[in-house]
């Protein structure tokens, strides 16, 4: 099982996501990453989000943990252990950064949207699923 670290960034009552197209599929991903070895979640939490979103993360909040299956073809490890943090500071403008930005082409794209947030359940093709239900509660 692969450790990740997940960031939740809301603004305006909207979140921001990762819209991916590869091997002709379109889909969204939360921002994050894998866990390194002898390193934090939050450690994680802040390189993960330095790398993808060129953002330096300054206050944040743990909100929950799961472990999810989620089809290889969209993250690369089926089973995953997700840890979400809301991120409640920052400084920078979120712009794709590090290895996204180096492997963005054609055939495997990277974008970063703001989602309305009350869209999230409405969405198929945004992974993991089992994120929505428990994020909505947190938000209300």
């Amino acid at each position: 099982m692969r450790n990740r670290a997940t960031a939740i960034i809301i603004k305006d009552e909207k979140i921001l996501l990762f819209r991916r197209i590869k091997k002709g599929l379109e889909y969204f991903i939360f921002p994050g990453g894998g866990v390194e070895e002898n390193e934090t979640t939050e450690e994680a939490l802040k390189r993960e989000v330095g790398e993808e979103l060129s953002l330096e993360i300054s206050k944040w909040k743990h909100l929950f943990d799961m472990e999810v299956n989620v089809p290889p073809v969209f993250l690369g490890h089926a089973h995953q252990k997700y840890f979400l943090y809301l991120i409640e500071e920052y400084t920078g403008t979120p712009e794709i950064g590090g290895p996204e930005k180096e492997a963005n082409r054609e055939d495997n794209q990277f974008h970063l949207v703001w989602i309305p947030i009350i869209n999230l359940s409405k969405m198929d093709n945004l992974y993991p699923k089992e994120i929505i239900s428990k994020l909505n509660k947190h938000h209300k």
